[in-house]
């Protein structure tokens, strides 16, 4: 597979006067693990189901594995999977009988690993859905997506409100199962722990617009915290290269800021600061720190 797994080109969806989103450019090559993440209302939802055929674009293009998601659905879904945490499953029937239902509507069905799946993730094949809790239907759900062997797996926060030990299993067993075959993984979630663990990209979707793409790695790496304490009170309207995020308290200064190792430190000692503690930040506090900055930037177009 050598084109796009996903592609947006300037994709914007309205729903009434809401803009969910807004001018989308995104490529997500194969074998990608992405985490698609912001708070509710971010557009994560509507992104996935312009990528699954279910809503279509208002304005630009978007393109599953080379092909139009509007005019190539029925093909499109042979390879392509949504797992939500909505999934619908089918009350009446068993864990085995849904298993086979499954089986029999796609054509790249994999019996052996949707058999393996069920047993490690100790599935009673004999329960019917109805009868299970909310975690082993996601289970289920989960081996219905990834059996079905799909190029790209779309998964819209299927684990959320599940316990950790069910959420890990979900996980490991995506991974394993799609990723390892050269597949892409395209994960919303706003269970930033979740998403830090398993993506090696990153996407932070605000009120529809895409604040920032690439590596989780190597945004992790440069962002830094740092407190600057100077000798009277923080200088006001410091001007800090790569300045995400930054407040003032008394003569402390906490920046948060993207740069190379020793960049930022340098920086505020030469900006007057006398002593400069740095740290690394979690995936969630460099998330929050971006929020922060693009809820001040909207606030200055008012």
């Amino acid at each position: 597979m050598s084109e796009s797994a996903l592609r947006f080109e300037g994709v914007t969806r309205r729903f009434g006067r809401r803009v969910a989103v807004d001018r989308m450019d995104l490529d997500v090559p194969p074998g990608t693990v992405l985490g698609l993440v912001g708070r509710n209302g971010s557009g994560k939802t509507t992104s996935l189901r312009l990528a699954h055929g279910i809503l279509y674009p208002d304005a630009g293009h978007v393109r599953v594995l080379g092909m139009d998601p509007v005019e190539q659905g029925l093909e499109l879904r042979q390879r392509v999977s949504l797992l939500s945490e909505e999934s619908s499953l089918y009350p009446w029937m068993t864990v085995r009988e849904i298993v086979g239902f499954a089986g029999a509507l796609h054509e790249r069905w994999d019996a052996k690993l949707a058999e393996t799946m069920v047993e490690r993730l100790t599935l009673d094949p004999r329960q019917k859905i109805k009868s299970l809790s909310r975690g082993t239907r996601a289970k289920v759900a989960l081996v219905l997506a990834v059996a079905s062997r799909p190029d790209l797996l779309l998964l819209d926060d299927p684990t959320a409100g599940l316990d950790p030990l069910v959420r890990r299993e979900v996980l490991q067993g995506v991974l394993e199962a799609v990723s390892d075959e050269g597949g892409a993984v395209v994960y919303a979630s706003h269970l930033v722990h979740d998403l830090e663990r398993v993506a090696d990209r990153v996407a932070f979707l605000d009120e529809g617009v895409l604040r920032y793409d690439g590596s989780l790695e190597r945004l992790k790496a440069d962002v830094r915290r740092a407190r600057a304490v100077f000798e009277d009170d923080a200088p006001a309207g410091l001007h800090v290269p790569g300045a995400i995020d930054l407040t003032t308290d008394g003569r402390v200064l906490t920046v948060v800021a993207q740069g190379v190792n020793g960049e930022l430190a340098a920086t505020l000692r030469g900006l007057g600061a006398r002593e400069v503690d740095v740290e690394p930040l979690s995936l969630e506090e460099i998330l929050v720190a971006m929020l922060r900055r693009a809820g001040v930037e909207e606030a200055g177009h008012v």
